[in-house]
C-alpha cells in the first residue's frame, strides 16, 4: 500500500498465500495529526475479492497516536487458514500518513533423520 494521507479506511491488495507459510505486514507510520489515531488489522478470505472477509484475531494494532510518528510496526501472520490476506489501515479523527509493505515468507530446513545431540539447527525465514 503506497504511502498516503488519509482520514478513512484503506484496504490493501489481496495477497495470495498459496505456497507460502506466512506474511509480515510492515506498517510505516508517518505523521499522525495531534488528535488522530491510526489502527490496522489483517483480514483473511478464501477469495481475492474479500466478499466474506474475516479479521484475524490478534493480527491488529490499535490507537497509534501523535506520539507514534515515524515508527515502524510489524504484524506477522503465520499459516493463515484461508488463501488470501489483506491489511486494512484506518485513520480516525484526523488525517494520518502511512504506507504498508507485505513480505511473504517460507520456512526452510528441517532436522535430518539422525542428528547428533550437540548439533544446533538454525532456520531463518527467507533464508
Amino acid at each position: 500500500m503506497a504511502p498516503a494521507s488519509s482520514s478513512a479506511a484503506r484496504n490493501g491488495n489481496a495477497i495470495d498465500m498459496m505456497g507460502w507459510d506466512g506474511c509480515d505486514f510492515i506498517l510505516e507510520v508517518g505523521d499522525i495529526a495531534a488528535t488522530g489515531t491510526l489502527n490496522a488489522k489483517v483480514q483473511r478470505d478464501d477469495n481475492s475479492s474479500f466478499t466474506s472477509a474475516t479479521d484475524i484475531v490478534g493480527a491488529a494494532i490499535t490507537a497509534l497516536g501523535a506520539s507514534d510518528d515515524n515508527k515502524v510496526v510489524i504484524i506477522s501472520v503465520c499459516e493463515p487458514s484461508e488463501r488470501y490476506l489483506r491489511i486494512v489501515v484506518t485513520a480516525a479523527t484526523a488525517a494520518s500518513i502511512s504506507g504498508v509493505t507485505a513480505v511473504r515468507w517460507r520456512r526452510h530446513g528441517g532436522l535430518p533423520p539422525t542428528q547428533e545431540a550437540a548439533e544446533v539447527v538454525v532456520v531463518a525465514p527467507g533464508g
